[in-house]
């Protein structure tokens, strides 16, 4: 059995300049626009006249996806480039520990943050929907 202790992750080496900030922003973001597709669409669709019903719950899909093509173009590039130049020795593991103790803090924030958007963003998507 293997366990895992706390001085693996923190021996002293992470600093702020080993953060990427822009990422863990653009991360919070799409995390919860993933987080608050489905939930703010299902929602919305209580809003929203009879006539309207399947055209609000169809745009869960649009959200999804255009949080997917930004996680395809800001995030992930990112990861790969990250990792192979840890793997080829010209970057220090330590960015890439950072990274992803980046990455997972920022998806937990998103996650929060999307609870405070879900309201707000199931009007939006009723709005739109009765809009086109």
């Amino acid at each position: 059995m293997v366990y895992i202790t706390s001085n693996i992750f923190f021996k002293g080496e992470f600093s702020f300049k080993t953060i990427p900030k822009r990422i863990f922003i653009i991360n919070i973001i799409v995390s919860a626009v993933f987080t608050v597709g489905v939930l703010s669409a299902i929602y919305a669709s209580m809003l929203v006249p009879a006539d309207y019903k399947s055209v609000v719950s169809m745009s869960s899909g649009i959200i999804n996806g255009v949080a997917t093509i930004l996680l395809t173009l800001f995030i992930d590039p990112k990861a790969s480039v990250l990792a192979d130049r840890v793997v080829k020795d010209n970057s220090p593991y330590i960015y890439l520990k950072s990274y992803s103790l980046t990455m997972v803090s920022s998806k937990f924030i998103g996650t929060v943050i999307a609870q405070l958007l879900f309201i707000p963003a199931a009007y939006y998507v009723a709005w739109f929907a009765m809009w086109i």
